[in-house]
């Protein structure tokens, strides 16, 4: 128990409790006005007081961490262990904590010694606080752990806050540590609140993980293990088909200059079937003008003119003939020499013609080697394609993997959910007549308040163990505070029942607020008893 509460100034008033109920009281003397209260005058500082010599920490600007206390130490007296020890924690230098009188049975946590007197720093007078109390194990787990801090936040609740909620000893206190908690103290097996939490972990995160696959930010983009493997079936049709590409591929030495010679011959036959096509149309030209070649007659002319009434004289019929017989000369070397081109456009004609199969039969043999060698360059080419679609086809099968983990995952969080919730209900009930303890003093304490007893409810779900309490009317802030009361008052005696250390408790006057009288009276005869 806690002895005495002291400070280093002497305006501080030394707290002396004893065994049983201790009320404090603020009260008015003769002389007080009626602008003189209660508040005010430290009831609540003491609290505070007490959380700061059990290892609270210190946040400047609040609780007792302001300067006018800046000076000041706080010292209480509290049996531990067997023994009856002398705690002294100083403003200026919050994370030393002075311990005297403290015995050698306490080989776990042995810090600096110096004259009978011992330094813990917070951590570890807090550790050393948790065994002695609670019986906490030496060795925490990496997370979700059961914190002194948070244990003894119920037998001596500072906030506002605590008061509303017997469940909870401040308002932003996280789900899990309250249920953990609340299941060490009623003597469940705080174990699964930590498993429920590990799972509901491994939930956000997934949760989290599909929100990003469905937004495309993840490999995958949210394609479901179908869309997957068709792909991936596409994709190791064209690694196949490139890796055959690859070992038929025959690279020729002289690649390029044999490719050189392909396209010189290809534009020799352009260029010679281009000659051609001239050459045979000026053939056809020249044998028309040879077939139209003849010159007119001499009586076809006289007839013309006959017929006009025209008569030539012996002169003109002379110079007729003459000019008709030059015109023959003209048109029999024009022919001579047509027939001569023709000749000459057949033979060349012929010979291009000779010329074209013959690079038509060169090209040919050229490409056929073309078509069967390739060059090393478009080897390399078929290589990083290859590589490439290896590559690619590797990143799916990770993604495949990835994906399937993903709906492995969630499958299995929820079988891990479904098992925990039935270990943890058969555990609750091979531990009824350990949990049933704190629910009949719970339903005690209440009866000695109202008429019909409360219930304080323990179940599990799929989700974790969930606590619960039912008294008639409730629903008023003065029911809600004495939910707290009762529930305080009965995890007292039953951490008693089972040999732990814990043996007090303070109820700041916040608790009372809004409490009908008759409740408050029967409140405290009821701590008394």
């Amino acid at each position: 128990m806690i002895h005495t509460i002291k400070a280093n100034h002497p305006s501080f008033r030394t707290v002396t409790l004893t065994p049983g109920l201790n009320v404090i009281l603020a009260d008015r003397t003769p002389g007080s006005s009626r602008e003189d209260t209660r508040n005010g005058l430290g009831k609540s500082t003491l609290v505070e007081i007490i959380h700061f010599c059990l290892g609270a920490s210190v946040r400047r600007g609040r609780g007792l961490a302001i300067p006018a206390l800046s000076d000041w130490a706080f010292t209480i007296e509290v049996s531990l262990g067997g023994d009856r020890l002398s705690v002294t924690r100083a403003l200026e230098t919050p994370n030393e904590i002075r311990v005297a009188s403290l015995s050698d049975t306490w080989p776990e946590v042995l810090p600096t010694n110096l004259y009978g007197r011992w330094t813990f720093n917070r951590k570890q007078w807090q550790a050393l606080l948790g065994k002695a109390l609670f019986s906490l194990p030496a060795h925490q787990l990496k997370k979700y752990n059961p914190s002194f801090r948070s244990l003894i936040s119920y037998f001596v609740r500072r906030d506002r806050h605590a008061f509303g909620d017997p469940f909870s000893h401040f308002r932003i206190q996280k789900p899990w540590d309250r249920q953990l908690h609340v299941a060490l103290l009623v003597g469940l097996e705080w174990h699964h609140a930590v498993q429920w939490q590990s799972i509901k972990d491994q939930e956000s995160d997934l949760k989290d993980l599909r929100k990003l696959a469905k937004r495309g930010a993840l490999p995958f983009n949210g394609n479901s293990i179908g869309q997957l493997e068709a792909r991936h079936v596409t994709l190791s049709q064209e690694l196949d088909e490139r890796a055959r590409a690859l070992e038929s591929f025959k690279v020729h030495p002289q690649y390029e200059t044999i490719q050189q010679d392909a396209d010189r011959l290809t534009d020799e036959l352009h260029d010679a079937t281009n000659a051609n096509i001239v050459a045979s149309r000026r053939l056809r030209l020249y044998q028309q003008a040879v077939t139209s070649e003849d010159p007119p007659s001499e009586e076809s002319v006289e007839k013309v003119y006959k017929e006009m009434g025209v008569v030539f004289t012996e002169n003109v019929r002379r110079s007729l003939a003459e000019a008709r017989e030059f015109y023959s000369l003209v048109v029999k070397d024009r022919r001579r020499f047509l027939e001569k081109e023709i000749s000459r456009l057949k033979d060349r004609i012929s010979k291009t013609d000779g010329k074209i199969r013959e690079l038509t039969e060169t090209r040919g043999t050229i490409l056929q080697i073309l078509r069967e060698h390739g060059a090393l360059n478009e080897m390399t080419r078929l290589r990083e394609r290859h590589a490439e679609t290896s590559v690619s086809l590797e990143r799916l099968k990770q993604q495949i993997v990835d994906r399937r983990k993903l709906e492995s995952d969630r499958h299995r969080i929820a079988r891990d959910k479904v098992d925990l919730a039935d270990l943890a209900a058969r555990d609750r009930e091979e531990r009824r007549d350990t949990w049933e303890v704190p629910v009949r003093l719970f339903n005690l304490n209440s009866r000695a308040l109202y008429q019909a007893p409360g219930r304080l409810v323990i179940d599990t779900s799929d989700s974790g163990f969930r606590f619960n309490i039912e008294i008639n009317k409730s629903g008023s802030k003065g029911i809600d505070s004495m939910k707290v009361f009762c529930f305080d008052l009965a995890i007292l005696e039953f951490c008693a029942s089972r040999g732990l250390s814990i043996d007090f408790l303070f109820h700041d006057s916040d608790l009372f607020d809004g409490v009908d009288s008759r409740q408050r009276a029967l409140a405290l005869e009821r701590a008394q008893e």
